[in-house]
């Protein structure tokens, strides 16, 4: 993760009682530790409820992830359970922790609670599958909005036709860097197919991604393209074509992801 990657997008909300403390402490050093930038909230010098609320409500709203520590004491906190009522009324998406299966006497206690996260991090993968010579300035736009709502943005456009066969030695070393690239984003990460126009390598990045992770390959199309290969063909299309602007297209694209994230997670 790039350092700027950070200071834009990863800073995290964690929602949690004090109570938790100690606990909590393991989870905020394991978000730390994978370059997440997590904030931890404990308003003492404020009582004011309606203030408190107020100011965490907006510290959310400047974070772009969220992550709950889940406890009996935070389901008994009025303080966690407004900030959960207000991450699912915004349709945010939120990451679950459980505290009660850390267990402090474990000899892999760092490792433990690493593996408790594992989820949330790999959630913000998104690879990119679009024809080499699609509309460059209109795939930034969608990876800038994604990078705004807290997801990784990826994908293979820096190779041109001409560079993968000098550099890869033909088709074979070709398939096998796509397959890596996408093994290394799609253990749980998502697969955003511009199926626009479709091309050799859109078709060979589509198959993999099917073999590696079908269930986390959302189908999008610019012009009302509707044109699916056979194993897909029971999915929904994103249709964006019937929007005026690159970027209400775009949002429209990311707010499509994040529902198939939230639908994917209940």
């Amino acid at each position: 993760m790039k350092e700027d990657d950070v200071e834009e997008g990863f800073w995290v909300f964690v929602s949690h009682s004090t109570k938790d403390f100690e606990r909590v402490r393991l989870v905020r050093n394991a978000l730390e530790d994978s370059g997440f930038r997590p904030i931890l909230f404990y308003l003492k010098c404020l009582e004011n409820e309606d203030e408190v609320n107020d100011l965490l409500k907006r510290e959310i709203d400047a974070r772009k992830r969220f992550v709950l520590c889940d406890s009996p004491n935070a389901q008994a906190s009025k303080f966690v359970q407004s900030e959960v009522n207000y991450i699912k009324a915004q349709r945010r998406m939120y990451e679950i922790v459980d505290l009660s299966s850390i267990d402090f006497d474990s000899k892999t206690l760092r490792e433990d609670v690493l593996q408790l996260i594992k989820p949330f991090r790999i959630r913000t993968n998104v690879f990119l599958s679009y024809k080499y010579d699609f509309d460059n300035s209109f795939v930034e736009l969608v990876k800038k909005h994604l990078s705004q709502q807290g997801f990784m943005p990826t994908d293979i456009s820096y190779f041109d036709q001409q560079h993968w066969y000098r550099h890869f030695d033909g088709l074979k070393g070709m398939s096998q860097t796509i397959r890596e690239a996408l093994e290394s984003t799609l253990s749980n990460g998502y697969f955003l197919a511009f199926i626009d126009n479709p091309s050799w390598f859109t078709q060979e990045e589509l198959e993999l991604a099917y073999e590696i992770a079908p269930n986390m390959i959302l189908p999008i199309s610019i012009n009302g393209s509707d044109n699916l290969p056979q194993f897909l063909r029971n999915r929904n299309i994103v249709n964006v074509c019937g929007l005026l602007s690159d970027e209400e297209k775009a949002k429209a694209i990311v707010d499509a992801l994040i529902d198939f994230d939230l639908n994917n997670n209940k």
